[in-house]
């Protein structure tokens, strides 16, 4: 199966899992069994470590499977749900926890590869993506030695329209992740033009050098 496939795929299991917890929160005393069959079915294919094997899993997986998890958890309100939509989300929901383990296996290559080369700044990602004949990227470096990040992107704001943000955070520089209660050195800035963001990031490359020299 192709890429594009995958992620067709990938795509209508996002709509199922839409669709199942709407009607969950429909019926309150039914969302709570829903959420634990979801978790449960998920959880029985944590095996399964590579989006083409995911599919392939799927094709051969039917309803009789999710019942027996069902019958297995005890479910008070097991009748009422749908189980199709059940076993969509489940897919879904794995298919993104493969997706960040992905993720985190290049940022730790890409880690590796900058701490090796002795570089000062590492990108943890680069994504560019293409919406309605327009460019949308996010962006997140880091420098290696005390984990500053700078991340850059394009957004949608509902008044303003397209703006380029820049957001200084607190990384771990061992593993790339958020560092929490650390507050970062200044706040997030927004921008109407790529250049400006552009000449905002180098400012703040040279004040951060800056601080760390002193």
């Amino acid at each position: 199966m192709t890429e594009q496939e995958i992620q067709a795929l990938a795509l209508a299991w996002r709509k199922a899992e839409d669709r199942f917890y709407q009607a969950a929160l429909n019926m309150p005393e039914v969302y709570a069994d829903g959420i634990r069959l979801v978790r449960a079915l998920a959880s029985s294919l944590e095996q399964v470590v590579e989006a083409n094997e995911l599919v392939e899993v799927y094709q051969g997986y039917d309803l009789d499977q999710v019942g027996l998890i069902a019958d297995k958890l005890a479910l008070a309100h097991g009748d009422f749900i749908d189980f199709e939509l059940a076993r969509d989300a489940a897919f879904y929901l794995r298919y993104q926890e493969i997706l960040d383990r992905q993720d985190q296996a290049r940022v730790q290559a890409r880690l590796a590869e900058a701490q090796a080369q002795g570089a000062q700044w590492v990108t943890l990602y680069d994504n560019e993506t293409r919406r309605q004949g327009r460019t949308f990227f996010q962006r997140l470096e880091m420098r290696l030695p005390d984990g500053l990040g700078l991340y850059t992107a394009v957004e949608l704001d509902l008044e303003k329209g397209r703006v380029y943000v820049v957001e200084p955070i607190m990384l771990d520089p061992a593993t790339g992740d958020p560092r929490r209660g650390v507050a970062p050195p200044d706040p997030r800035e927004e921008f109407r033009t790529r250049e400006e963001l552009a000449e905002a990031v180098a400012r703040l490359r040279e004040k951060y050098s800056v601080m760390r020299d002193a």
